[in-house]
């Protein structure tokens, strides 16, 4: 499983995805943090070009 499809299956549970792709959960939390960072940053692009 890869830590999108994790992601999508679990959503933010940091437990859940370490245990998932038998990883720790500090490791787990990073690539979450990675992942909602890069959304946020897609948001913030699309909204500046409509404005």
């Amino acid at each position: 499983m890869t830590f999108l499809e994790a992601y999508a299956l679990h959503g933010p549970d940091v437990e859940r995805i370490a245990e998932a792709l038998g990883i720790t959960p500090p490791e787990a939390d990073r690539l979450i943090n990675d992942e909602m960072e890069r959304r946020y940053q897609k948001r913030v692009q699309i909204d500046r070009r409509r404005a």
